[in-house]
């Protein structure tokens, strides 16, 4: 390719993100609820509240070794949730049927719902982490983005540490291959975070 060319490239790309980022005026925050699937219920358990979002009626469960993160009670399923729905893919997910009762915790979540996926402003669906965190900055990342329609890949896919609220939410954003570069048990790299708007909230 030539540098010429190369060049082009890069400032058209950068021109298109830069103008999708500045279409988004005001994100969109939705509390989801999904709806009941058809299908014949699998049978599982919950034994936690979810990880991936910290809310009433959310819970982390199992089927076999399957971890299934969050699965929802959903009116009017009783000894029932469903589990697997994902609004950002438009997945529906499925039944589980409990096999015993939900558990009983001293600590109940939170009262407000917390963010639980994300749709930055150039496209990308960030999802939440429910076990081991990379970190960057010494700062473990809470979610996972990866661009719909895109070839996944440390160049294109990225990690968010935080979120701000606002009239317009933003993240703290890095490219995965900025933190999984270097061993970090020898190197301690500090990187710039970028900071995107996010067009879309799920909680």
């Amino acid at each position: 390719m030539k540098p010429g060319f190369c060049a082009l490239a890069i400032l058209i790309l950068f021109s298109t993100s830069a103008s999708a980022q500045s279409d988004v005026t005001q994100t969109q925050v939705t509390f989801f609820t999904p709806s009941v699937p058809a299908g014949a219920p699998r049978e599982g358990s919950c034994w936690t509240r979810s990880i991936a979002v910290d809310r009433v009626g959310a819970w982390r469960c199992e089927i076999g070794d399957e971890i299934h993160d969050p699965c929802f009670q959903v009116p009017p399923l009783q000894n029932e949730v469903v589990c697997g729905a994902d609004p950002a893919f438009g997945k529906t997910g499925f039944v589980m049927k409990l096999t015993k009762p939900f558990p009983d915790e001293k600590a109940p979540p939170s009262a407000w719902p917390s963010p639980w996926i994300l749709q930055l402003a150039d496209g990308s669906i960030c999802e939440p982490f429910t076990g081991t965190r990379p970190a960057t900055n010494d700062e473990p990342a809470q979610w996972s983005c990866i661009k719909p329609g895109v070839a996944p890949s440390p160049a294109t896919n990225s990690l968010v540490t935080k979120v701000h609220q606002g009239n317009v939410w933003t993240a703290e954003r890095y490219a995965e291959s900025a933190v999984t570069m270097g061993n970090p048990m020898t190197e301690r790299r500090r990187v710039e975070a970028q900071t995107v708007p996010v067009a879309k909230v799920w909680e």
